[in-house]
């Protein structure tokens, strides 16, 4: 069963650098992990996911279809 988490918090509170840290050690234990963000939020790239320390990782676009 697939489960999905929701992370907020303070701007500066390494919401981004948490992500992609725990979507790496999900795909180093083999296992499936999708990073997902809006097709308007373009400011690091088209499909990158970036943080302030220096992550960063490929992602796919979260649609209405």
């Amino acid at each position: 069963m697939a489960k999905l988490y929701f992370r907020y918090g303070a701007m500066g509170s390494s919401k981004t650098a948490n992500a992609l840290m725990v979507h790496y050690n999900y795909i180093e234990r083999g296992s499936n992990a999708v990073l997902l963000k809006p097709m308007l939020e373009n400011r690091d790239g088209e499909k990158i996911i970036k943080s302030r320390i220096g992550l960063e990782s490929e992602c796919s676009f979260l649609s209405e279809s």
